[in-house]
Formats: structure tokens, sequence, C-alpha cells
């Protein structure tokens, strides 16, 4: 009898023992797991920048691509459309020329969430936006026949850009009315919904045809991001604002999201190089 009750203490200390280093080897774990996470987290999230950067890099190609195919840019999708571009069925005009996201269906593009949007690396759609320049004119039937007794949106009507580029260029003919793409480096002079333009000369970057962009890491604080320049990428209006990553404290707000275009040279430039336009 004594003998078992000594193997019963000696088997309760044992398990006792065992379960006290256990818990000690958890904690040792997490802490290291802790401290390598913290060691790989910036390392994880620049990937995913440029996993991201690389997505909208393949959205802006499918784009163009889409362009010399089609003779037109492709509007933007909703979030309810599966990835399918957005028509209100009127000469060329989108649903939604400046807050939509990419139309990855229609462009035959992958990485394509729950809802067919475009996904960047942190989960978010990826958006985009495009010129909505405007005509009225009977046209230059010489070499375009396009015939807009209402305005007409030439840069997303079938054959359209054979219509923008030549009503543009030959001289004589009505141009386009100006109504592209601003991207600011600042929301200064360019945060209201209703804002076309940038505010200042000194604060326009470029002019695109088309704006591909990404809300990044905080996009998870949509809407409108941490500051003012995020906030204008998606109140809606024709006016973006790109620059160099920011964090809390900045002037203007914590500013992370990656931006990239094309312009309207850039587009009639590569339709010219395989003789769509000459």
């Amino acid at each position: 009898m004594m003998n078992n009750c000594k193997a019963a203490r000696a088997r309760t200390n044992l398990q006792g023992f065992t379960l006290i280093e256990m818990a000690m080897v958890l904690v040792i774990v997490g802490l290291m797991m802790g401290g390598i996470m913290g060691a790989l987290g910036p390392q994880l999230d620049n990937k995913k920048v440029r996993d991201t950067q690389e997505r909208i890099k393949q959205a802006s190609e499918a784009i163009m691509a889409f362009a010399i195919a089609n003779r037109r840019l492709p509007c933007p999708a909703s979030a309810a459309s599966n990835g399918d571009e957005q028509f209100t069925g009127v000469q060329g005009a989108c649903s939604n020329f400046n807050n939509g996201f990419v139309p990855a269906r229609t462009l035959g593009l992958g990485e394509r969430g729950p809802s067919g949007v475009m996904q960047d690396g942190w989960g978010f759609g990826i958006r985009y936006a495009v010129t909505q320049v405007t005509y009225t004119g009977s046209g230059n039937p010489a070499v375009s026949n396009i015939n807009c007794s209402t305005p007409c949106y030439p840069f997303t009507q079938p054959d359209g850009i054979k219509n923008a580029y030549y009503l543009n260029g030959v001289p004589g003919v009505q141009p386009l009315t100006a109504n592209l793409l601003q991207v600011c480096a600042s929301s200064d002079g360019a945060a209201a919904t209703t804002a076309v333009t940038c505010g200042a000369p000194t604060n326009l970057v470029v002019q695109p045809a088309f704006v591909v962009w990404s809300t990044a890491r905080n996009g998870s604080e949509l809407p409108g991001g941490s500051g003012p320049d995020e906030a204008v990428n998606l109140n809606g209006n024709s006016v973006y604002v790109t620059h160099s990553r920011t964090e809390t404290g900045a002037t203007n707000g914590a500013f992370d999201d990656i931006l990239q275009w094309q312009t309207v040279a850039a587009v009639f430039q590569n339709m010219t190089n395989i003789g769509i336009l000459k």
C-alpha cells in the first residue's frame, strides 16, 4: 500500500511539473512568435504593396488592350455588377465615371473576390475612373462620323477614341470640351465633391484619360480613409490625389493610396503605333 501511495504522488508531481513546463514553453513560443510577426509585419505589408502595384499595372495594360480592340475605353464596374462594366445606355455614358471599380470580368482579369471585383493585396476592390470628356456637334464625316445633338462621350462610346482623336486634332473642327480627369499633389483647393480642377496650377500633376488605384492598407477605414487627401479619391468627383506615403499626424493625414494612370496622349499614341490612328 505504501509503495502504491508513493507511486501515485510521484505521478502527480510529474504531471504537475509537466503542465507548468508546458505553460512556460507556450509563453516562450508566444513571445517568439510575437517577435517574428513584428519583424515580418513590414515585409508582409511591402509584399502587399508590390502585389497591388502589379495588379494595377495588369489592369492598366488590359484597359489599353481593350481600347485597341474596341476603339474605346471601358466603363467602370459597380460594386454589384460582378466585374462587368456599367453603362446608362446613352452615347457612351458610364453609370459611374469617377468612383467605380476595374471591370475585371469585362477585361478577362483574375484576382476577383466573391462579388467579382478585382482585389488589391489587402482584399479591397481596385478602383477605376475614366474621362467623361463630352462632344456636341455634327462631327467630321470625312474621317469619322459622329453626330451628337446632345452631349456624347467619345472616349467610352463604340469607335469613340477615333472620333475623339480627329475631332480634337483636325483644324476647324469644334474641340472636345475640357473635362479630363485631374491628378493633384494634394487636396488643397480640390477637396469639394463638385471640384473639377486641382485649384492652383502648381498642384496639378497630370490630366489622364483614366486612373486605376487602390485604397491600400487603410482601406478598412472607408469611406474616405483617414485624411483629406485620401477622401478626395473617394468623393465621386473627377479630381484625384497622389503623393508618397504619409502617416497619421502629417498635414493632410495618413495617405497610402496607390495610383497609376494613362494620359490621352498615351492612348492616342498606342493606337497610332498599330495604325488605327494616323
